[in-house]
């Protein structure tokens, strides 16, 4: 459902009586328990069994290599000129680590979100879509210079994430199309038995992640032996509000528990001591959550051939199941 980081705010702070309903809100206390919000869905991403749903990153893997930089950190600002229906910003000057598909953004809001860095200059710098589509823009009123920005990807450029789950590579082969071939994750104590580490095969089997910071590392094994598409599937990353008033879409559920979870963390910071009754609705709010999040056992799987049975079956002279 849709909602808003003043709805959560105001509900947690009712439910330790610290607001009343139509009480304005004071600009101080909102900006706090805005920051309080958003450390609390910081570190709501850590717990797998809050997490609703994986992500799919397309990616194309480097062929023989088989180590991967993975993330898109801030590496900056710098000024510079944007003009209303225009790809370029003028008056720059470059700074140094800037690379081209790093993310822009601005205060004024005039860089449409999701626009990368297509080409750098000596002082201009131009703006594509991920598709490399020029990027105009928006009309709206733009100091000049304006801070922009900037971040420097990794070799997979997308927020760093917490865990790997697996993946495919999708390939063509021997004339057939869209083909597509799993790998697993393993531990990292698993990757390194491997003696050869940059053996080249067609496409990996397996993958171990290291959670190292600012940018994870992604090891493949073997290495990819072409530029084959890449499907991998990562943990989503919770988004912090980024005001009061910003719309915030959630799955069912998520309101009530971020709270009723705030209200908690409010608790010290408003000298509260939080009732029985608080301490229970939150406790089942995030269980509701974690049942519906919580994936089922793997199965074990094995060729039916291999361990089916026999007896009873008048089919088995098609498949030679002699007893």
């Amino acid at each position: 459902m849709a909602s808003t980081a003043l709805d959560i705010v105001l509900g947690g702070l009712l439910d330790i009586n610290s607001y009343s309903p139509g009480e304005p809100l004071d600009a101080s206390d909102g900006q706090a328990a805005l920051n309080r919000l958003n450390d609390l869905v910081d570190s709501l991403s850590a717990d797998k069994a809050f997490i609703y749903t994986q992500v799919e990153t397309i990616y194309n893997w480097i062929a023989g290599q088989y180590e991967y930089s993975v993330g898109n950190p801030v590496g900056g600002t710098f000024t510079g000129t944007l003009s209303s229906g225009s790809p370029t910003i003028t008056g720059v000057t470059v700074p140094a680590g800037l690379i081209v598909g790093g993310t822009l953004s601005d205060i004024g809001g005039a860089i449409p979100s999701g626009t990368l860095i297509g080409a750098i200059g000596s002082t201009t710098i131009s703006m594509v879509n991920a598709l490399g589509v020029p990027v105009n823009a928006l009309l709206t009123p733009i100091p000049n210079p304006e801070p922009i920005t900037y971040t420097i990807p990794g070799n997979i450029p997308i927020a760093r994430p917490l865990r790997f789950n697996d993946g495919f590579t999708r390939a063509t082969s021997s004339g057939n199309a869209n083909l597509d071939y799993s790998f697993e994750m393993i531990s990292f104590d698993r990757y390194k038995e491997e003696l050869l580490k940059n053996v080249q095969g067609p496409w990996p089997y397996v993958a171990a992640y290291q959670p190292t910071f600012p940018y994870g590392t992604l090891y493949v094994y073997p290495a990819p032996g072409a530029n084959y598409q890449a499907h991998i599937f990562t943990d989503l990353i919770l988004s912090e509000f980024a005001s009061l008033t910003v719309p915030y879409a959630m799955p069912q559920g998520y309101t009530r528990a971020l709270k009723k979870l705030l209200a908690l963390e409010l608790c010290p910071q408003y000298g509260k001591t939080p009732s029985p009754q608080l301490i229970l609705q939150a406790k089942e709010a995030r269980m509701l959550i974690k049942q519906v999040n919580d994936s089922p056992v793997k199965t074990l799987r094995f060729d039916t051939a291999i361990a089916r049975s026999q007896v009873n079956d008048a089919s088995w002279i098609i498949h030679g199941g002699f007893t």
